[in-house]
């Protein structure tokens, strides 16, 4: 199984090289960071595949504009159509299966902005059919695909049923105490590969999503 860097300094070592290419839950409360995350490893994976990057409520524009403060402007990815925003708003069940496999057919790696979002609009078992077709058209073109989801957004049912069908899942976490903010990341799972089952602590600053040094890996 080939994996894909992320081009984030330590998380790959973390990740035994790199993210599989396996449907993947990115979790997390407002705030903790995983759109960010997400966001980056997708800029780095557009120089060597083309990504499509649905939203649902979202505008492209207000995406853009959050991108470019990490420095990571997709504008002339656009307009090479090696990244491209498209919409999955006001979509029925039928058209959502055919518009995400169908960006996935070309070989593309997508992203999900949010799931949900979509669960807001669809039902539970219509998402879950989702992520179980992408798996298996993923078969083919052996890439990872990036699904957001805020965490307290859906009832905790939708939530597991989205973590038991997805390949990965990996929680982002935010804590507050009286003088600090503290973040770790927890790969609760992802298939076919042996993650360690620890934290990784780190922090959010101008260039984006950063590991803390070794010593600070509980």
């Amino acid at each position: 199984m080939k994996v894909v860097k992320t081009a984030i300094a330590g998380l790959d070592e973390f990740l035994l090289g790199g993210l599989p290419p396996k449907i993947i839950l990115l979790t997390g409360s407002p705030g903790s960071g995983n759109e960010v995350f997400g966001r980056q490893v997708l800029f780095n994976r557009v120089k060597t595949c083309p990504i499509t990057y649905f939203t649902v409520n979202v505008s492209a524009e207000s995406i853009r504009e959050d991108m470019a403060a990490y420095g990571w402007d997709t504008v002339p990815c656009e307009e090479a159509g090696a990244w491209k925003f498209k919409s999955l708003k006001n979509t029925t069940s039928s058209e959502l299966l055919n518009i995400v496999l169908g960006e996935m057919e070309q070989s593309r790696t997508i992203a999900i902005d949010s799931a949900s979002e979509l669960l807001l609009i669809h039902k539970t078992k219509e998402i879950a059919n989702l992520v179980t077709a992408m798996t298996h058209q993923n078969r083919k073109s052996q890439n990872f695909h990036l699904l957001l989801v805020t965490e307290g957004m859906q009832d905790p049912q939708a939530e597991a049923t989205l973590n038991h069908f997805a390949e990965g899942s990996i929680n982002f976490a935010l804590n507050w105490s009286a003088d600090s903010t503290m973040r770790h990341l927890i790969i609760r799972k992802m298939s076919g590969t042996i993650i360690p089952t620890r934290r990784l602590t780190y922090t959010l600053g101008r260039k984006g999503f950063i590991i803390e040094t070794a010593t600070r890996i509980t």
